[in-house]
């Protein structure tokens, strides 16, 4: 792909200017999402131009217009080529995602992450996704365990409309429920415990790991993201291990995945971490108390 819009702009760009050209992009349903350097904003409409003529399913070519940023993380786009608008739907695993990349945070790049905690999954497991954004997480985990019961917790109204969505768009997943709201006043509201916690946000996941290790049960997986430096990986397991003693819970062991590559030498990672049952009276009995066992029943919550 990045070898075929070099060929196309050949003819278009100087060999200076091919040189700034950054030729890989990401793909969000039918919306190239690219990056325009400074020397080449002249070019950008025959650049976007390239893009659609390459490729047909392709039908906007939007730039990023800053960084991700804000409270939600998301990252300012405009359109420089094809249709005008920047909603889109977006196929994963066999998994539909209407999505606007410009007003919700959206990976296409955590894919591979995505399927490789589905494939961790134990039949049954009731799971709960943090941070679950437009449900990513919870529906693909969902759509490949029909047996287990997820719900998604985020802070971002628009982005839990769009998951609410989602639900509709894949009615055959009827597994998964998401609920609106501030992890750290939500989950404790609860009263309730899961087989496997995923904090997906890695630049502040930290700040819910006690809460989320109180609403774990006595035996439980917990996956945490962080961003890490290279060579620090550990320092991430010990934050984890930091909050199992705040907790009074046992790190039973831990393995590190590398998921994405941030910025120069600074990886996305994720610690799979299995916690073990309550060494002693916990440290804030008051907090445990917070939560009870699950009954087997459907999952009580309503979607909407």
């Amino acid at each position: 792909m990045s070898q075929k819009l070099k060929e196309a702009l050949r003819e278009d760009l100087t060999p200076a200017e091919l040189q700034y050209l950054v030729q890989s992009y990401d793909v969000v349903g039918d919306i190239a999402i690219i990056i325009i350097p400074q020397e080449l904003v002249k070019k950008e409409h025959l650049i976007a131009s390239a893009i659609l003529n390459l490729h047909r399913n392709i039908k906007v070519v939007a730039k990023r217009a800053g960084i991700y940023g804000g409270e939600f993380r998301t990252l300012p786009l405009q359109i420089i080529g094809g249709e005008e608008r920047k909603e889109t739907l977006h196929t994963e695993d066999g998994v539909r995602f209407l999505v606007n990349p410009e007003t919700v945070y959206f990976s296409v790049r955590s894919s591979n992450e995505r399927k490789r905690i589905a494939s961790l999954v134990h039949a049954g497991e009731e799971i709960l996704v943090l941070f679950s954004g437009i449900g990513p997480y919870p529906l693909i985990i969902g759509r490949a365990n029909p047996s287990c019961r997820l719900l998604g917790i985020e802070i971002n109204p628009e982005a839990h409309r769009y998951a609410l969505k989602n639900l509709v768009y894949n009615k055959k997943i009827t597994n998964v429920r998401f609920l609106e709201g501030d992890a750290g006043s939500v989950l404790p509201a609860l009263k309730r415990k899961f087989d496997r916690i995923v904090m997906p946000l890695p630049k502040s996941a930290e700040a819910f790991l006690f809460v989320a290790l109180a609403a774990l049960r006595q035996e439980g997986w917990l996956h945490f993201y962080d961003l890490q430096q290279e060579n620090r990986f550990s320092d991430s397991v010990d934050k984890v291990d930091t909050a199992c003693q705040r907790a009074a819970r046992q790190l039973l062991s831990s393995a590190v995945t590398v998921c994405g590559h941030c910025a120069p030498r600074t990886y996305r990672i994720c610690v799979d971490a299995r916690i073990g049952k309550l060494l002693g009276p916990p440290h804030l009995k008051e907090r445990q108390e917070y939560f009870k066992d699950n009954e087997k029943d459907d999952i009580p919550f309503n979607p909407q």
